[in-house]
């Protein structure tokens, strides 16, 4: 039987030597979190470090202040893991990545996944929507830019836009992705500055180049690259 992680809140508390404000403001964030999860569907005990991420995530948000609910939830999960509720944290820290090659949608912790979103707001709408489905669907280079217009559809709201991305099996055979609404948002707020494609097959490729054929196979991560050396999640100095 899984555990009711409410009923961790009081004793995870209980047993921290925080100041009593900051233990009011972790019960509160933590409490929002899991709040998240039940209305989501998410199992709070099976979700990965975007999922937190986008949570913790508040567009125009200082930074301490994301700061504050990521490490809210990674103390949660901590004493969860401690007491055998959960089987790990996924607010952990990693470590400050030194070389490109390591740049991997799933190689970030929550902290550095909303740094990056957070400088994806500052850059245009391509690269935000670009930024936005690789962080958060961890998507590689590869099966985002095999992404067609056409894989986008409206499976919730008629009208507001797409909120549900098709994507292939390896297999065989296609699978929807809901879009998270930060994730929709940034894909729609692109559409309209998309450039025509050249091959409107299946609707044309979603990221095409100034010229209308696709991007470089290499665009998803050289941008990946550029925003993360500029936020400082990437150093190549040893």
């Amino acid at each position: 039987m899984g555990w009711d992680p409410y009923e961790l809140l009081e004793p995870w508390l209980a047993v921290t030597l925080y100041p009593s404000r900051t233990r009011e403001n972790y019960q509160a964030h933590t409490g929002n979190w899991l709040d998240r999860c039940r209305e989501s569907g998410l199992e709070w005990d099976k979700v990965a470090a975007q999922h937190i991420a986008l949570w913790a995530h508040r567009p125009g948000a200082p930074h301490s202040a994301t700061a504050r609910r990521v490490s809210a939830v990674r103390s949660f999960y901590a004493y969860a893991v401690r007491q055998g509720a959960a089987v790990y944290n996924p607010a952990a820290r990693r470590p400050r990545l030194t070389n490109p090659a390591q740049l991997t949608p799933s190689g970030f912790d929550p902290w550095q996944i909303a740094v990056l979103l957070a400088a994806f707001d500052e850059r245009g709408h391509q690269d935000r929507a670009c930024g936005y489905l690789q962080l958060a669907l961890g998507l590689r280079a590869g099966a985002l830019l095999a992404v067609n217009l056409d894989d986008l559809s409206t499976e919730r709201d008629i009208g507001r836009g797409a909120d549900t991305l098709r994507l292939p099996y390896a297999g065989g055979g296609y699978r929807l992705v809901a879009l998270p609404s930060l994730v929709g948002e940034a894909v729609n707020a692109y559409l309209p500055h998309r450039r025509p494609p050249r091959d409107s097959t299946h609707g044309g490729p979603l990221f095409t180049a100034r010229t209308g054929i696709k991007m470089p196979h290499r665009y998803p991560h050289d941008l990946l690259r550029a925003v993360a050396t500029a936020s400082g999640l990437l150093s190549t100095r040893v």
